[in-house]
């Protein structure tokens, strides 16, 4: 258990400090938003589409791939449960009525990328990337469609169609086509040439610390000052860092998967509120405020927490 222990801190330090190297970068004017929407860019279009395809075409054989697939349960299924829990709670907890839709969904939805996969990484190594990935999947879909519907819905005014072709769009992203491609090459048993593969493995290893310079940058930027601890800030961390995750290991009992898998479900479920909460409330009319303080705060929580869960979950 000590050892568990240990060696998660091990890996949430390394995660802490190229956090923390991103997050002076950009207090000493060497980074800024507009490098930090470059990195967002160079990650969610280019390193990890390639990064995705090269791991799953050197982690999987087909007959493993398709032992993976009903893993995808698990995710999708914790997701709507926890996000029917928190529209529950919003009720009978009395969340303010203006972010009830923008409470919902980051209570159940978590930050997969840009925090989930460097800490799945340091965590687990490079086999965790296609449970992770599968994850991704669930909470991306859930994010676009469900997730995005509620924080319309918080403004009153607002007359937007959620189930349209931006929305799809923006389902179909660059990392998930990616993954999409990588589990076609795997299933037809396709295997790229030498170069191409080297090729996308060195530029998908930018994904990691570019991904994690994006959150110090977005740390730095937003700052600790305005944060008030309230009721509903306290309601967002139990959905995040336990009920969501306890979702998980429950349904992992009615639907038995590789205990890796089961894992790094539980981590990813436990990661850190959406970026994208706060940008797409600022859209919407909707609290960004109260998003981005959750963003925040839930993020430094995060790393403190995930070493007592990565021992926890040893335990179970």
């Amino acid at each position: 258990m000590l050892y568990t222990f240990l060696n998660a801190i091990q890996g949430v330090l390394v995660i802490l400090f190229v956090l923390m190297l991103g997050y002076f970068l950009a207090k000493y004017r060497w980074f800024d938003s507009k490098v930090s929407d470059l990195f967002a860019k160079l990650v969610v279009n280019v390193s990890l589409p390639l990064y995705m395809i090269a791991n799953l075409t050197s982690t999987f054989t087909k007959s493993e791939l398709e032992h993976s697939a009903k893993g995808l349960l698990i995710p999708f299924l914790s997701i709507l449960l926890s996000y029917s829990v928190a529209v529950i709670i919003a009720k009978v907890a009395n969340v303010k009525a203006h972010r009830r839709g923008l409470f919902a969904a980051i209570f159940s939805l978590s930050n997969s990328i840009f925090v989930g996969l460097p800490m799945s990484l340091a965590l687990f190594g490079d086999v965790a990337t296609p449970y992770t990935l599968l994850y991704y999947m669930a909470n991306t879909t859930i994010w676009w469609t469900l997730g995005v519907y509620g924080i319309i819905r918080d403004n009153k005014t607002e007359n937007q169609k959620v189930l349209n072709i931006d929305t799809l769009k923006r389902i179909f992203n660059p990392p998930l086509i990616g993954f999409l491609i990588g589990v076609g090459l795997v299933l037809l048993q396709i295997k790229l040439p030498k170069f191409i593969f080297d090729s996308f493995k060195m530029v998908g290893g930018l994904t990691t610390p570019l991904s994690i310079f994006c959150v110090g940058i977005t740390m730095y930027e937003m700052g600790f000052k305005n944060f008030r601890l309230d009721k509903d800030s306290i309601l967002v961390f139990a959905g995040r860092f336990l009920v969501t995750p306890f979702i998980t290991w429950l349904l992992s009992h009615f639907i038995p998967v590789p205990k890796l898998m089961r894992d790094v479900f539980i981590i990813m479920s436990a990661m850190p509120v959406m970026v994208n909460s706060a940008i797409i409330s600022r859209v919407y009319n909707g609290d960004y405020e109260f998003a981005t303080a959750m963003i925040t705060y839930s993020t430094v929580f995060s790393v403190v927490i995930m070493p007592f869960l990565m021992v926890l979950i040893k335990i179970i």
